[in-house]
């Protein structure tokens, strides 16, 4: 076997003219040099494959397949088949890699002689980068190891985000199963049990774009995807990857991993359940597939999941379909507990009831999750942001709890420096009490809201707040903000959010004939824009620099001629997704009042009464 390129990168190409460019624009741009670019087009019906022809008519290093439709696996399989690269990799075409991903991961794998190396994903959303919720923090910390010494790498699922020597690939076939829509996770599955070595590195590689996310898992959407989630076949091939993982693991003598793995996969079977009993078709089908599986894992409810899944597990496998429809209907968002013996129960109205007679272990709380959160309230005055008497499971060991406040980050920033912690403090029973002094969120954004639960053994999971953790309405809560510079609100999907539109000491400035000069003091990512402003009348500040990745908190101006008007008083805003917060003049460095000569007249800038920043040209 012979390496032409370092690496060969696998593009899997359906109907995706809206993001193609993106994607391939982030890899002819990598760091990395010697790479191949392998580009499957699935009979695409859209713009997708003129596309391709564009890029490789001016790239010698893109190879297109076109081929009829036949599925991704196998377009995943004919893209591996060809390629040349030391490494592989396999990515979606509306997805895109951060610019020198492909560069660390590498260096990392010869390094460390790593079968298979994986950095952190995050989610894509309309230009915003998202956490991709998980519920052990594998992709922290840069570590290399054996499927022995770290098995809770099969937590990641996801074959997009790593490179694999091709070697291991073509010695072990390690190929998505032909035919098969849910073909990914027995392929990255089947990749980790046959690997001698492996690396993690804790840097952001790969952007996955989400789209309609919450249309798909609900069915609403006209996408393919989403029809074929509630359609039988389809369901079935779902679940059938479960016993090809099974067999993955008996051939790579693995087995005493199996069971702890399928516990941390199982619950995939499960998103589209609601959907799923509306037709009694496919609930006849669903039910019968689903208990011959679960009826083959041991020790089923030792797991980590939400006590939901105890629940559908109980049901389904007892035969008791219509407690499993009412339990859906009526109570999965039951946050009643009630503690015996010092273990704590989830009190739904299943529990100690003898018309069920269900055992009590199906409902023991053993770990935090969102239906055992109760927050009395959260406010803010002109210095903090207080948390109320949040109350988690008082049999839980728990280090730490802290507010985290996940500021809004595009493209080609780095998402840590726009995230901001503090510990909250345990007034005791697990009950969290704190203030955050708002100066110490030094960057102007809108934040998602988190509530960051550290474990005993130093793992932790993140719970997004939203409405029906509160115990007051969204409406009694956004009233409890009685600060000027911030929004509290509530997303349509019910999470909490707050708007900062003010820091302190956040800009530097410099004033000329010419202009108005701001340097923004912080490394966060800017998604704010600098009015000038007078009444209807609204004039942008610009960049100095006309670098394309406008994210970055770069210098920003105002030049006079095409912006003042004699006799006119003007306020200087920040402007936050068309929220308005007007700047007073602590939130510039040293500010002073001042008079500067232009064209044989004086623009002062000032404190206005009020002690908002003011500009006039007289």
């Amino acid at each position: 076997m012979t390496n032409e390129y370092k690496l060969s990168v696998v593009v899997l190409v359906y109907n995706t003219e809206y993001y193609l460019d993106d994607c391939l624009d982030s890899l002819i741009n990598q760091t990395l040099d010697d790479i191949e670019i392998i580009c499957v087009n699935d009979e695409s019906t859209d713009n997708s494959l003129n596309i391709l022809k564009q890029y490789a008519r001016k790239y010698d290093n893109i190879k297109i397949i076109d081929q009829k439709n036949q599925g991704g696996a196998i377009a995943g399989n004919n893209g591996l088949k060809i390629a040349k690269g030391e490494y592989i990799a396999i990515i979606d075409s509306d997805d895109i890699v951060v610019e020198d991903a492909y560069e660390k991961l590498y260096k990392k794998a010869k390094k460390t002689d790593s079968d298979i190396v994986a950095g952190k994903p995050v989610k894509y959303v309309n230009q915003y980068q998202r956490q991709i919720a998980f519920k052990n923090n594998i992709w922290d910390e840069e570590r290399t190891f054996t499927v022995d010494e770290f098995k809770e790498i099969y937590y990641d699922v996801f074959y997009w985000n790593k490179i694999y020597r091709r070697k291991l690939v073509e010695e072990h076939d390690i190929y998505m199963i032909p035919g098969k829509i849910y073909a990914d996770v027995p392929l990255v599955y089947r990749a980790y049990s046959f690997a001698d070595k492996m690396s993690i590195i804790p840097d952001v590689v790969y952007y996955w774009r989400r789209r309609a996310q919450e249309d798909i898992i609900k069915g609403n959407s006209d996408t393919s995807v989403s029809k074929s989630l509630l359609d039988i076949p389809n369901m079935k091939d779902r679940l059938s990857t479960y016993y090809y993982v099974k067999d993955y693991f008996i051939e790579a003598g693995l087995e005493k991993y199996f069971n702890y793995v399928i516990k941390t996969y199982v619950e995939r079977f499960f998103y589209p359940i609601k959907g799923i009993l509306k037709d009694d078709n496919f609930k006849e089908v669903y039910l019968k597939e689903i208990k011959c599986i679960l009826s083959e894992i041991d020790e089923l409810y030792d797991n980590n999941l939400d006590k939901r899944y105890n629940l559908f597990f109980y049901f389904i496998l007892n035969d008791m379909d219509d407690e499993l429809e009412d339990f859906l209907n009526f109570d999965l968002d039951e946050k009643s507990t009630v503690t015996r013996d010092g273990k704590v129960y989830w009190n739904v109205k299943f529990f100690d009831n003898p018309e069920y007679n269900i055992p009590d272990e199906i409902f023991e709380i053993k770990k935090v999750e969102d239906n055992f959160i109760n927050v009395e309230d959260i406010s803010a005055d002109s210095e903090y942001i207080y948390f109320h008497n949040i109350s988690l499971p008082s049999n839980l060991k728990i280090k730490d709890v802290k507010a985290s406040f996940m500021g809004l980050t595009k493209r080609d920033t780095v998402k840590e420096n726009n995230v901001y912690e503090f510990s909250l403090d345990n007034t005791g029973n697990n009950i969290y009490n704190g203030k955050v002094e708002i100066s110490k969120i030094n960057n102007i954004n809108n934040y998602d809201v988190h509530l960051k639960v550290i474990y005993d053994n130093d793992t932790y999971e993140l719970f997004r707040l939203k409405e029906i953790l509160f115990e007051k309405s969204s409406d009694e809560i956004v009233k409890l903000n009685k600060n000027d510079n911030l929004i509290f609100f509530f997303t349509s999907l019910g999470n909490f959010s707050i708007t900062k539109g003010y820091c302190k000491n956040f800009f530097e400035y410099n004033i000329d004939s010419n202009g108005m000069f701001l340097i923004p003091k912080t490394n966060g990512a800017a998604i704010y824009k600098v009015v000038f402003n007078y009444k209807y009348d609204n004039v942008y500040f610009t960049q100095t620099d006309n670098s394309p990745k406008i994210r970055l908190q770069n210098e920003l101006e105002l030049i006079w001629k095409y912006s003042i008007d004699e006799n006119t008083k003007y306020n200087l805003f920040v402007e936050i997704h068309k929220k308005k917060f007007k700047l007073k003049k602590n939130a510039f460095v040293d500010f002073k009042n001042q008079e500067i000569e232009y064209n044989g007249k004086k623009i002062r800038i000032f404190e206005d009464p009020e002690g908002y920043i003011a500009i006039i040209l007289k």
